[in-house]
């Protein structure tokens, strides 16, 4: 790359979303954070819906104000969380507010179809897990969706790409978090059978990178940019971003990329589908360059998160970096909780959650903010440690360092407990590792 290279990073997550504005030149970089605003799933029509139109003002507004701010930016990349689908219609509009993957209709068709947990595993060996693509197409088949009507199934950030510029894409890195998109060869027909539909509703796949297509005149007009201005097709899933940021002298990295979930795994060149990463949970997503992100999905800051809600009502504003302050200095009774455990996976009242599910499991009470924060953080360190030994029994490697990129790096008191649990060298990377790994992909154009 030549010369300045400056685009605008478009970072959501389900808690979350921001944009932030990178500057490349001369194998440096400089950023600065032009727009943050918090997300969550609505409850609607008895439903956990994603408020699409409010997404997509919030990233028209990140769009003008880097403009304004930073002046004329060469690109838009779009990264998200994995999973969730919209749909596009014959008329070109959108169907309705995306569907989250927290929503109860998913966990139920998972256990209708417990039998061919297997046989979905095969296909690309993405783990079996309530959310899963596969379980939200085949709850939306029960509720007798018309799926004649579909013109194009997009995932979130190719959705809000489709917003803003009105063409229709797929990108890999967020695909193959589905379940039915295998590696180097694309949708799996015969799964999406089983749904009715044909692997034509999703866009041709694009290239780390590739364009999009540029934003529509009118928001161009609206935003008050006088220039074109093109969406990449950056790596569309968050993770995939983060990962990307890693040190590229390790063929096989050791990384935790932590944030409202927890993803511990590593770096392979070809899937690793067996009965032991089925049983263990392990999934295989890819990443940017097309090798395999094998790691396990682990419930992360998502229970602090929503600890830190019931506490906010109850007590009033507290920082997470109190709630860290309060965790170092509570007693430490030895209280563990399972953080993938179900109980665990539903917004409300958490707090009071895993108070009873240690009362109950442990006969332990915890009694302060401080000892229940501890609790959630050990138990963490504990998750990590489980993947950490399942990973060394699966590839056989061994790693010394473990990376920790995302916003849960900020938390050195967590990484300290991961230190002493897995025994080896933790280094924080990238607090803002998705955002900036989605700005790197914009420069492979």
């Amino acid at each position: 790359m030549n010369g300045k290279f400056r685009t605008l990073a478009i970072d959501l997550g389900a808690s979350s979303g921001r944009g932030i504005v990178f500057e490349f030149q001369d194998e440096k970089y400089s950023e600065k954070t032009v727009h943050r605003f918090p997300n969550g799933a609505i409850e609607k029509n008895g439903q956990l819906q994603w408020d699409i139109a409010m997404l997509f003002e919030q990233v028209c507004e990140a769009i003008r104000i880097a403009n304004n701010e930073c002046g004329k930016l060469d690109a838009v990349g779009i990264d998200t969380w994995g999973v969730d689908i919209g749909f596009i219609g014959k008329d070109g509009e959108i169907l309705g507010n995306p569907i989250c993957y927290r929503d109860s209709s998913h966990a139920e068709i998972r256990r209708e179809f417990s039998e061919y947990a297997k046989d979905l595993y095969s296909i690309s060996g993405i783990s079996d897990n309530d959310f899963n693509t596969t379980y939200q197409l085949l709850a939306r088949k029960r509720e007798s969706f018309d799926f004649s009507q579909v013109k194009h199934i997009l995932f979130m950030p190719q959705l809000i790409g489709y917003m803003l510029t009105g063409k229709a894409a797929t990108e890999a890195t967020i695909a193959s978090t589905s379940g039915f998109y295998r590696q180097n060869k694309g949708f799996e027909q015969g799964f999406l059978d089983w749904v009715g539909l044909d692997k034509t509703v999703f866009p041709p796949v694009l290239k780390t990178g590739e364009r999009i297509g540029y934003i529509k005149d009118e928001i161009r007009e609206r935003l008050e940019i006088t220039y074109d201005l093109p969406v990449v097709a950056t790596p569309g899933h968050d993770t995939a971003c983060a990962v990307y940021t890693l040190p590229r002298d390790n063929s096989h990295p050791l990384y935790l990329s932590s944030g409202t979930w927890s993803l511990f795994g590593t770096l392979e060149d070809e899937p690793i589908i067996c009965k032991e990463a089925f049983e263990m949970g392990y999934t295989n997503e890819l990443s940017a360059d097309g090798r395999v992100r094998f790691l396990r999905n682990i419930m992360g800051m998502w229970i602090i998160q929503e600890c830190r809600k019931q506490w906010i009502k109850e007590y009033g504003e507290i920082s997470f970096e109190e709630i860290v302050r309060l965790a170092q200095n509570a007693q430490d009774k030895g209280a563990i909780i399972d953080v993938n455990d179900s109980a665990f996976a539903y917004p409300g009242n958490m707090s009071d959650k895993v108070r009873d599910y240690i009362r109950e499991k442990q006969g332990i009470d915890l009694q302060s903010v401080g000892e229940i924060a501890l609790c959630v953080y050990a138990s963490l360190a504990k998750a990590y440690k489980v993947a950490y030994d399942g990973l060394i029994k699966i590839t056989g490697r061994k790693y010394e360092v473990l990376y920790v990129v995302g916003g849960g790096s900020n938390n050195a008191f967590l990484n300290t407990l991961i230190e002493k649990e897995l025994g080896i060298k933790v280094v924080k990377g990238e607090s803002e590792a998705s955002a900036l790994g989605n700005a790197m992909g914009c420069i492979e154009r």
